[in-house]
């Protein structure tokens, strides 16, 4: 019976050892058939791929668009209101908004030396004035007597002579001497240059102003407000295609949803070596003065473009870590040319590079394109 029993065990091992052997037998054969599997289906693929590019010409067509730039409003007008003469301030007629005119007062400043210097001027030169008619009839009176022979002596004719003209220079001296000093006077009384609003006061009176003075600001600030310069810097790329009276629109940031159109009235014609940009100004008429200087705008205006330049897909540039490229196709070849872009609309960009117009390039371009690669074009 025992030894039965061991027969039958061994039985069962060797009918499990068998079972296992066929498992591992299969899965082999299984794990082998689908490598196989792969790396045939993996061949068919890459036979299968093959990069389709497609193909466009370079062109001379305008690239714009509208493109939209910052801009700041600026008095057209503007001037800090110094003391030209020494003195008190006496009055201030206007303060800070206050709307004048032209020639209009502003304050008024008292010098009482000047008004002591002003009045000897003016005896000094009337002085003056009686000498040189009294030395003038003497001089006269000698050339009508020496019509006698012998009557005036030469040497007192030529004295006469000398003592007019002398005193002709002291008058000339003194009369400037107190023109100067109206002139001075004059400057005590001070008048609005040109119509605008008073945006600064700094003095009161009692104050002693004067031009050798270190003052913390000017007296006054005059604005003219009802006409304002929109000051825009317009990037390198767009400033040859700015002309003055090109039409632009623009918003006021304080006025959200009104627009407003105006013309380019003059460009300062150099490039800011900072920014890269040229300024232009925008005259606004603010008749109503809705807009205030120090308002800031956003300015719309279209791009002409650049005259002359290139154009092709934007899709067609290739971008490096360093440089850009488009790739040509000469007789069936790829090369790759080194350009640079300019202004860019929505599918077109400009170029400027070893170009032609009628190239042949490839529109969808990839970086495992190498250069001198044989390409079919369809």
């Amino acid at each position: 019976m025992a030894v039965l029993t061991q027969i039958n065990l061994q039985h069962m091992k060797n009918i499990l050892y068998s079972g296992m052997s066929l498992m591992l037998c299969i899965a082999v054969l299984t794990a082998c058939s689908s490598s196989e599997s792969d790396e045939a289906k993996s061949k068919e693929k890459k036979k299968k791929y093959s990069p389709t590019y497609q193909f466009g010409k370079v062109s001379q067509q305008k690239v714009g668009s509208e493109i939209q730039l910052p801009g700041e409003f600026l008095p057209f007008q503007q001037v800090s209101i110094y003391p030209k003469a020494d003195g008190f301030v006496e009055k201030v007629l206007v303060d800070r908004g206050s709307k004048v005119h032209k020639g209009q007062v502003l304050m008024v400043l008292e010098a009482p030396e000047t008004e002591e210097q002003l009045v000897a001027a003016r005896s000094n030169y009337l002085k003056a004035k009686a000498m040189l008619v009294g030395s003038a009839e003497h001089y006269r009176r000698l050339v009508a007597g020496s019509r006698i022979s012998g009557s005036v002596s030469a040497l007192d004719l030529e004295s006469a002579h000398a003592k007019m003209m002398a005193d002709s220079a002291a008058a000339m001296g003194e009369q400037a001497n107190f023109g100067a000093l109206a002139k001075i006077k004059s400057y005590l009384v001070v008048r609005a240059p040109f119509d605008g609003v008073i945006t600064e006061r700094n003095v009161h009176p009692g104050a002693l102003v004067g031009s050798g003075l270190r003052l913390s600001g000017p007296m006054l600030m005059l604005q003219q407000q009802n006409r304002l310069r929109l000051v825009v810097d317009i990037p390198e790329t767009y400033s040859l295609g700015v002309e003055n009276g090109k039409e632009v629109t623009f918003e006021v940031n304080a006025m959200p949803g009104k627009k407003f159109t105006g013309k380019i009235s003059r460009r300062s014609g150099n490039m800011n070596e900072k920014f890269r940009s040229e300024t232009v100004e925008i005259d606004v008429k603010n008749n109503d003065q809705l807009i205030r200087p120090g308002m800031f705008a956003e300015i719309s205006m279209a791009s002409d473009g650049t005259a002359g330049a290139l154009s092709v897909p934007s899709s067609a540039i290739l971008t490096s870590t360093e440089r850009q490229y488009v790739v040509r196709v000469q007789n069936g070849l790829v090369e790759y040319v080194e350009i640079k872009p300019g202004q860019q609309s929505d599918t077109m960009t400009e170029v400027f590079g070893n170009l032609h117009v009628g190239d042949s390039i490839v529109t969808n371009p990839r970086n495992d394109l190498k250069n001198g690669t044989k390409i079919a074009m369809k």
